[in-house]
C-alpha cells in the first residue's frame, strides 16, 4: 500500500505527541530566562539523543544553544532543511510567549521531516536549531554571526499568538540600558550638594513621551525606570532605565533610534549628570517568504476557518534570518481567547492540551511545507524566485 507523504507527517507526529507534551509541561513549569535556558536545553537535547539524532551542543558559542540533525540514508544531495526551537521564558511571567511550545514544536518538525527523507529515500539533510534568548540579546543573531546557519536552503518555524498568519510582518526593535550618573546628597540638609540622578532618569521618560506625538503610527518606544534611587531621603548618585524602540523598517529604526538618544542626552546635561548608554542587537524585521506563506495560510483556513491574524506589531530575531534566508515563521492560534502574548493568561494558556494540539498541528503543517519543497521541483523553484524577487526590491 503507497503511504502519501502527509500520512507519513500525521502519524509520526502523533506517535511522539505525548511525550512532547511531557516535555513541553516540564520547560513550562520550570521557567529559564534568556542564556539560563539550562534545564529546557538538556530535556530537548538528551530527548533527541534517545532518538538517534547527532547533537551538537554549545552551538555558536553559546552555551544553551544546540544543533540536532539528521541526513538522509539516500545522501545529502538534496535540500538542507532548518527549523528553529525557542525555549527561554520571561522575567516574572513564565512562558506567556508560549516557548515551551515553541521548543516542542521544532522536535516534532524535525521528527516528521526525517521520516519523510527515509521513507521515501529522499536525499537531504535536516535540522532543528536550540535558539535560546529570543526575548532578550538575541540569541539567533549571534548564532547567525557565528555562521551557525551557513548551508542551510531554508529556515522554518511556528508561534503561538492571536491568530494564524503566514505573511507577518514584524517590527524591527532596538533595546538599549541606559545608566545616569550623580552625586549623593542629604536630600533635607544639602539638596544642592547633590546630582540626581533619578530626576535625570524622569526627564528621560518624560521627554520621550512628549516626542510620541511626532511618532508614525507604527513606531513605539516602551521602557520602565529600572533603578530609580534607593531611599527617599538621599539625592541619587545613579539611575538605570531599559528602553526599546520599534518601527516598521530599518530606515525608521535608525530615525527614532536618534531621536530617543537625544531624549537620554538632554536628561544628562539638563541634570548635570553623565550618562551611558548600551544598545543590544537590534532585531530586523521578518519577511516570509510569501509561496512558503500562502500554503500555510491554506493548510490553516481549512483547518479553522477564521479570519487571518492582523500584523498587530511585535519584535523577533528570527526577522534578522529572513533577511538572508529562505524562511517561514508561521503564527497560530494559541487558545481562541484573544489573550494577548506576554500575560499571565497566555502563561496559563500555554499550558493547556487544547495549545499542545494546535501546536502539534501547527508544525504538521510546517512539515508538510518542507516535504513539499523536498518533492516538488516545481514548488522548490517558485519559492526561490520569491525570494529572488524580495532581494532584487530591497
Amino acid at each position: 500500500m503507497r503511504v502519501s507523504v502527509d500520512h507519513i507527517i500525521q502519524r509520526t507526529i502523533a506517535k511522539v505527541s505525548s511525550e512532547l507534551r511531557k516535555l513541553s509541561l516540564e520547560i513550562h513549569d520550570n521557567p529559564e530566562v534568556a542564556l539560563k535556558e539550562v534545564k529546557a536545553c538538556k530535556l530537548l537535547t538528551d530527548y533527541l539523543e534517545t532518538k538517534g539524532y547527532k547533537v551538537e551542543r554549545n552551538a555558536g558559542g553559546l552555551n544553551t544553544a544546540f544543533i540536532a540533525s539528521y541526513t538522509s540514508s539516500a545522501g545529502n544531495k538534496g535540500l538542507n532543511i532548518g527549523f528553529c526551537s525557542e525555549y527561554d521564558a520571561l522575567p516574572h511571567i513564565g512562558h506567556g510567549c508560549g516557548h515551551n511550545l515553541i521548543a516542542v514544536s521544532g522536535v516534532a518538525m524535525l521528527l516528521a521531516t526525517s521520516e519523510v527523507l527515509d521513507k521515501c529515500s529522499i536525499p537531504g539533510t535536516v535540522k532543528l536549531f536550540g535558539t535560546p534568548a529570543e526575548e532578550a540579546i538575541g540569541g539567533k543573531i549571534i548564532m547567525q554571526q557565528q555562521g551557525v546557519f551557513e548551508g542551510t536552503d531554508l529556515l522554518m518555524m511556528v508561534h503561538p499568538s492571536q491568530g494564524y498568519s503566514g505573511s507577518w510582518h514584524s517590527q524591527c526593535c532596538l533595546s538599549m540600558d541606559v545608566e545616569y550618573f550623580g552625586k549623593a546628597s542629604h536630600a533635607a540638609m544639602a539638596p544642592w550638594e547633590g546630582i540626581n540622578a533619578g530626576s535625570a532618569a524622569t526627564i528621560a521618560m518624560q521627554t520621550i513621551g512628549v516626542l510620541r506625538e511626532q511618532f508614525k503610527p507604527e513606531w513605539r518606544a516602551h521602557g520602565i525606570i529600572a533603578v530609580g534611587g534607593q531611599v527617599s531621603n538621599a539625592i541619587p548618585d545613579y539611575s538605570r532605565i531599559e528602553y526599546t524602540v520599534r518601527a516598521g523598517n530599518t530606515d525608521d529604526l535608525k530615525i527614532i533610534r536618534g531621536r530617543v538618544l537625544n531624549c537620554f542626552k538632554a536628561a544628562a546635561l539638563v541634570t548635570g549628570c553623565t550618562h551611558k548608554v548600551k544598545e543590544e542587537y537590534a532585531y530586523l524585521d521578518n519577511q516570509d517568504n510569501p509561496v512558503l506563506g500562502r500554503m500555510y495560510e491554506d493548510i490553516m483556513r481549512k483547518m479553522y476557518n477564521v479570519p487571518l491574524f492582523p500584523n498587530a506589531g511585535g519584535s523577533t530575531d528570527f526577522g534578522n534570518l529572513s533577511h538572508n534566508y529562505i524562511t517561514l515563521h508561521g503564527m497560530y492560534d494559541l487558545a481562541d481567547t484573544g489573550v494577548p502574548n506576554h500575560s499571565k493568561k497566555f502563561t496559563e494558556d500555554a499550558r493547556t492540551e487544547a495549545a499542545h494540539e494546535r501546536t502539534m498541528f501547527a508544525a504538521e503543517a510546517i512539515s508538510r511545507i518542507a516535504a513539499r519543497c523536498l518533492v516538488d521541483q516545481d514548488f522548490w523553484n517558485s519559492v526561490k524566485r520569491a525570494y529572488c524577487n524580495k532581494l532584487a526590491q530591497s
